[in-house]
């Protein structure tokens, strides 16, 4: 109990010291745990190891829960692409560093998977406390997140029972492929009847959604799979919306809880680095940090995501994973690589969880923008040439009533929207639509924004239309936009524009203008 009390009061710690100094949890603890073990207070190892396997299962839960594959709905193209390329070149790109770095083989095959797969915890605990999870990019994110852990998982699978011949392999993947249809049925029509139909009280529920976890663990034990893979699918088996809500209010103390142990106890097992261990890290850091943008924005850019959200997606996705501990420390109890090993990937898994943050921001974006080359495409060429037309910057649910009417009253209506499905189905319509973000002025410049006569924004953050106003501000072009808050609308009647708070006043206000101008 004395442990117990110990990683509790460490965590509390922990907690006060990043929230003063506002840097990332996870390598807060992790920095915590090293700490602790280097003050002398050593925790019973018995105790440690029942810490790191619950904390790691209730930990792939949680994230798991927010993995739902509807999620990305159309990016699929973008996912599988975006995805498939950071992990094999990025893992592959480890592999060919850690042998330059004077590492065997082995070794650096751990390290290229360890660090192949970015962080799930912190970049949806960074999407959603900048409201970002279901822009296009923020989806788009999501759905990468969910493929590279799938593929992490079904490699630990494979590094599970390798060591037991070929045979003990595909039986491990028979399991696996068992689990993966459970999680299908469970996701699609079991859970959300359970959760939605049974009108269960919460203390019954969170005791079902418990359960949940605790099947899929068993069933991976009986099927002689790692316990983390029931635990991560049944996670996924909860991810539906609003069976993902439900669950996440019922547990969230519970994996906050585990968190702060797990890391802890995590950081316990990491040595002080030598100089030469401390160098390797930072080679891997950096690596992580410089091709993992470079990387994700080219191919991003090549399948048709505009410029910012391919830059924001790269930003974010530069860290290494929770899971890059959990490969190295597989590796490590087999006996396949060494605690040297252990600790690079760990001390890279730190640095890149603090700096990754302190780089995906709105600042280094638009500057990084200003490097690429000017985000017109050619089918918004022509655009360039037209004057009295209307601009609608974003596309939501509401723009197609609109939409409809001004092509009616014979305006000319270029849309730039910052999703490549909605600009695909729109160009499919014979609607001039071009993919970008509205905020950008070189894409505002070339729909010649400065000769249109009116322009609608329902982008998503208000501070970017914010930013076309200043473009407006010695113009005749009158805005109509969408705010969420009365603070906001102030602040756009203030720059000239006109604010609406609602869809339905969205309307309104475009029909008093509609009038005006017929």
């Amino acid at each position: 109990m004395i442990d117990l009390a110990t990683l509790l009061l460490v965590a509390a710690i922990a907690y006060a010291i990043r929230r003063a100094l506002h840097i990332p949890l996870i390598p807060m603890l992790l920095l915590s745990g090293m700490a602790l073990r280097y003050s002398g207070l050593a925790l019973d190892e018995d105790i440690g190891k029942a810490v790191l396997d619950v904390g790691l299962a209730v930990l792939v839960f949680s994230a798991g829960m927010e993995l739902n594959p509807k999620r990305f709905g159309g990016q699929h193209r973008l996912v599988l692409g975006i995805g498939l390329t950071q992990f094999f070149c990025i893992g592959i790109g480890g592999v060919l560093l850690s042998r330059w770095l004077g590492l065997d083989w082995l070794s650096a095959l751990y390290i290229g998977l360890a660090i192949s797969t970015s962080s799930t915890l912190i970049i949806i605990r960074l999407l959603k406390s900048r409201q970002q999870m279901f822009e296009p990019f923020g989806r788009i994110v999501t759905g990468v997140l969910l493929l590279q852990d799938l593929l992490i998982i079904l490699i630990i699978v494979l590094l599970y029972h390798l060591p037991e011949g070929l045979v003990a392999v595909g039986l491990g993947m028979g399991g696996l492929a068992v689990l993966l249809a459970l999680c299908y049925v469970c996701l699609r029509w079991l859970l959300p009847h359970m959760v939605l139909k049974m009108k269960l009280d919460q203390e019954t529920l969170g005791l079902a959604i418990l359960a949940v976890l605790f099947i899929f663990m068993g069933l991976a034990h009986l099927l002689r799979l790692p316990i983390i893979t029931g635990a991560f699918l049944a996670g996924v088996s909860l991810s539906a919306f609003p069976v993902n809500s439900v669950a996440r209010g019922l547990i969230s103390s519970i994996t906050i809880f585990f968190m702060a142990i797990f890391f802890i106890v995590l950081g316990g097992l990491i040595d002080w680095l030598s100089p030469e261990e401390w160098a390797r890290a930072a080679w891997l850091t950096l690596f992580i940090l410089v091709a993992t943008p470079a990387l994700v924005v080219t191919v991003a850019l090549r399948m048709g995501l505009n410029a910012r959200s391919a830059i924001e997606s790269g930003l974010l996705l530069a860290m290494t994973s929770e899971f890059s501990l959990l490969v190295v420390l597989q590796g490590l109890f087999l006996g396949l690589i060494s605690e040297q090993i252990f600790n690079i990937v760990a001390m890279a898994t730190v640095l890149t969880m603090t700096i990754t943050p302190l780089l995906a921001t709105d600042r280094i974006t638009w500057r990084l923008m200003n490097w690429l080359p000017n985000p017109v495409p050619s089918e918004g060429s022509d655009a360039a040439q037209l004057a009295d037309h209307v601009i609608l910057l974003g596309y939501g649910k509401g723009s197609s009533v609109v939409l409809k009417m001004l092509r009616q009253a014979g305006y000319e209506v270029v849309i730039v929207v910052d999703d490549p499905v909605v600009v695909r189905e729109l160009t499919e319509q014979g609607i001039r639509a071009i993919t970008g973000d509205g905020a950008d002025p070189r894409i505002l410049a070339g729909v010649g924004i400065d000769r249109a006569k009116l322009v609608i924004s329902s982008m998503r953050r208000v501070s970017d239309t914010l930013n076309v106003l200043d473009r407006l501000s010695s113009g005749d072009t009158q805005l109509i936009i969408r705010v969420f808050e009365p603070e906001e609308a102030e602040q756009v009647r203030a720059k000239g524009g006109i604010p609406v708070l609602s869809s339905d006043a969205a309307a309104a206000a475009f029909m008093k203008w509609y009038e005006q101008v017929m």
